[in-house]
């Protein structure tokens, strides 16, 4: 054992001074530069993430149609009652706390004269209120499109936007301009009444709409949202709202706001742009041709181009960003809600074979042509193929390895491209270490969903049968009860820990169960199979797929906007059976920590019966910042098992040791991109030679108790956790004599699963403000001396 540990120790020496030769090599940092790698090591690879968002018709919806969750109190709860309250705060494209002029010319409101102090102070006699306008107008879609981009870009102009996505500015004053959701799949919304209540308190909408808009102060007026925008003022709640200066035929003058816009004083983004080039992107949607079946990839992962939601025109930006920017623009809600049909689909695109509903039209990339793929010739329309505008990944010389269509490897998830700006890769290449995630995002139960082989829609049913839940049919109402048994519990009270314990099957308009199973086939199943290195069978489908070395499977993250119940209880099934990390090799979620191991409200360590990749926003006010937690989590798990690491060790002795150890990137606050974060941690070292954790936290080490831990680098390619950084923890119980108990262990994580004795971070966050210290060097004239 003591020559092992030297032999590790000559190891790290050599790298510590191959490290210290290149850095008195180079030129002298700067501060500003503290963030530089040595030339033999290479940042992580960006993930594959696949958004698949709901578009289904029920996202027409007005944000605050749903009693669940309208605006947000003072208190800062959701408010549960539908009619308009000048107190509680409403989200949407305007600004609660402004008023608002509208322009005629521009066809956009802008902001006012009128200040206001307090969420419920009046507007000017000639202005609107913000906070109004949104409860009236604000769609979910607009909500989605806002959390997303930042909401949809309106100019006139054929783009709306510019090669790096941002919006055409237009009007006057020229600014950029957001439009509220309207036309193919659009219904007309109308509001509850708002009374005139003496002109004078919180329920009034004097001082929330100009005085010429009510005539006569009627008792009550209502707010029509048409389906091409319009903001019609009325005294009924009747939809026929007459153009401009007319009437329905009553005696009251309607006013009618057309194709309503608002101007946007800073450009408007969302999570996409604030995530970036972190991650490879791909935008799914519930497909709206034919009978509705599965999705249609509108771009592709990691393309700078877009295909129109129901056309066929092409758009190619500067980056992937911007062409998932100008997607989500484009799309609108017109389908049912074929979840597992879609999540199916994502699958078969990851495996690149041809979809199940439509093997004749585009629905996906494909880059394989032939056999169960079938993709069509580079700048074709078709299987795979989004016409002649296709522009390829590679730059140059550069031609695509042997078995892709020609020019069309770029088609692949796993093909990394250099004609991306920044280049996804220096030199063109096929990425077989990269990590692929799916995002269902969805405001509700599953529709029209029937399309899934049996070989598949019951495969968590019958391979995980513990963790899929009891089937059950029907609603008991309240309270809930624990086991749930033969009929659903449908009280909004249900825990999780009782809502995973149940599994309805009688969703209503051909809707069915089979997400979850989708998911977990997905999940542990290796969607590129390889026999040697010649293409395998996609397991369970029993087809050719196409080889590609290690387990390429989906990572499932599901997130609930504006739902109820038994979607989340659905959700929650998918995201514990297709996003748990398998660290006892057995495929099945059987540990909690390999599927709760933070707290999904506040990102803490913790458990709280929820699966970590399981998301819910109830509200507009939240989903934005849900949905950007949604994806950070995505960005970290694909980080985990990156370090660098240099492992510090000890000769026989007990005592303890300090550890250290880095990532190259990492995921900070709000998404941010960190580069080379570090922890120093300590460990106990037995008798015996062994590193072993502070596995029950008392700082006392007890064989019997604190486990034996081992870190290795995994890579054998048919591994889950190819190419990470792992550590194996092991038991020693029976006899307690520093060897482990079994040659297998007992837990496999990452180096953050460790229970350390010590850890510098956990004290310095610990510490006052006024404790700490900050301890550096300055070179005052950058000539590289202190």
């Amino acid at each position: 054992m003591k020559r092992n540990m030297h032999a590790h120790r000559g190891t790290i020496g050599i790298t510590i001074a191959a490290g210290l030769a290149w850095a008195l090599s180079a030129s002298a940092q700067t501060m500003d530069q503290y963030a530089s790698a040595p030339p033999f090591v290479s940042d992580q690879v960006a993930p594959n993430i696949i958004i698949l968002m709901d578009n289904s018709g029920s996202m027409s919806n007005r944000a605050c149609e749903s009693s669940s969750s309208c605006g947000t109190l003072p208190s800062g709860a959701p408010s549960t009652i539908t009619t308009f309250v000048a107190t509680t705060r409403y989200s949407g494209f305007a600004d609660p706390m402004r008023c608002y002029v509208w322009d005629a010319t521009d066809n956009r409101f802008e902001l006012g004269i009128g200040s206001k102090v307090a969420l419920n102070t009046p507007c000017p006699a000639t202005e609107y209120d913000g906070n109004f306008v949104n409860w009236a107008t604000f769609r979910r879609f607009d909500a989605v499109k806002k959390a997303m981009i930042g909401g949809q870009c309106q100019n006139g102009f054929t783009p709306t936007r510019n090669a790096d996505s941002t919006c055409k500015p237009y009007g006057t004053p020229s600014l950029a301009t957001v439009r509220a959701q309207r036309g193919t799949g659009v219904n007309t919304e109308t509001t509850a009444a708002v009374g005139y209540n003496g002109g004078t308190g919180d329920l009034t909408y004097v001082g929330r709409i100009p005085t010429a808009t009510y005539p006569g102060n009627p008792a009550t007026i209502y707010v029509h949202i048409e389906n091409d925008a319009d903001m019609c003022i009325d005294n009924d709640n009747g939809t026929d709202c007459g153009n401009p200066g007319s009437s329905d035929g009553d005696a009251f003058v309607e006013t009618e706001l057309n194709e309503i816009a608002f101007a946007m004083y800073s450009e408007p983004t969302g999570v996409i742009q604030q995530i970036g080039p972190q991650a490879r992107f791909a935008l799914a949607v519930f497909n709206n041709d034919g009978s509705n079946n599965g999705l249609r990839v509108l771009t592709g992962v990691g393309s700078r181009q877009s295909i129109d939601f129901a056309g066929t025109t092409v758009e190619t930006f500067n980056n992937n960003t911007s062409a998932m920017v100008d997607a989500v623009d484009e799309t609108f809600p017109a389908t049912w809600t074929p979840l597992a049909e879609s999540l199916y689909e994502v699958a078969r695109y990851v495996a690149q074979i041809n979809s199940a509903f439509y093997p004749g039209q585009y629905v996906h990339p494909i880059a394989f042509s032939g056999g169960t793929s079938g993709g069509v010739a580079f700048q074709s329309a078709g299987t795979g193929g989004i016409g002649v505008a296709e522009i390829s990944s590679l730059t140059g010389s550069e031609t695509c390895p042997a078995g892709y269509i020609n020019n069309a490897c770029g088609r692949d998830p796993f093909f990394y491209g250099s004609n991306h700006t920044p280049a996804w890769a220096s030199t063109s290449t096929q990425v077989r270490c990269c990590k692929t995630f799916v995002m269902v995002f969805t405001d509700g139960e599953p529709t029209q969903d029937l399309g899934v082989p049996a070989s598949i829609n019951q495969y968590a049913h019958i391979n995980a049968l513990a963790y899929s839940g009891g089937y059950c049919v029907g609603n008991r109402g309240v309270p809930y009860i624990d086991p749930p048994g033969a009929t659903c519990n449908n009280d909004p009270a249900t825990p999780p820990n009782v809502l995973l314990k149940q599994h309805r099957t009688d969703y209503a308009s051909n809707g069915t169960h089979h997400l979850d199973d989708v998911a977990y086939w997905s999940h542990i199943n290796d969607l590129r199979p390889c026999n040697g290195s010649a293409d395998g069978i996609i397991p369970v489908l029993g087809v050719s797929g196409h080889c590609l070395q290690g387990l390429q499977n989906l990572t499932v993250y599901t997130f609930y906007a504006f739902g109820n119940i038994s979607g989340r209880e659905i959700l929650m099934h998918s995201a514990q059976l297709g996003g748990f990390e398998d660290s006892n090799n057995n495929k099945l979620p059987d540990l909690t920590s390999e599927w709760d191991k933070v707290i999904n409200a506040t990102g803490a360590p913790g458990t709280d019966g929820i699966p970590d990749t399981y998301f819910e926003s109830s509200n507009v006010d939240d989903l934005q910042e849900r949905l950007l937690a949604s994806l950070t989590a995505i960005l970290r798990k694909s980080a985990s098992g990156t370090s660098i690491s240099v492992l510090a060790t000890s000769a026989t002795g007990e005592g303890s040791i300090y550890q250290a150890y880095f990532f190259t990137s990492d995921v900070g606050q709000g998404g941010a991109n960190v580069k080379w974060t570090g922890y120093a941690h300590a460990l106990f070292v037995d008798s015996f030679g062994n590193f072993r954790e502070d596995t029950n936290q008392d700082g006392v080490l007890t064989y019997d108790q604190d486990l034996i831990v081992r870190t290795r680098y995994d890579n054998d390619p048919a591994s889950p956790n190819y190419q990470k950084v792992l550590v194996d923890k092991f038991a020693d119980t029976s006899p307690a004599d520093g060897v482990a108990d079994s040659a297998s262990p007992t837990f496999t994580g990452d180096l953050k699963s460790i229970k350390p004795i010590w850890e510098a971070g956990k004290e310095l966050a610990n510490a006052t403000p006024a404790s700490r210290k900050v301890i550096t060097w300055i070179d005052v004239d950058n000539d590289g001396i202190v």
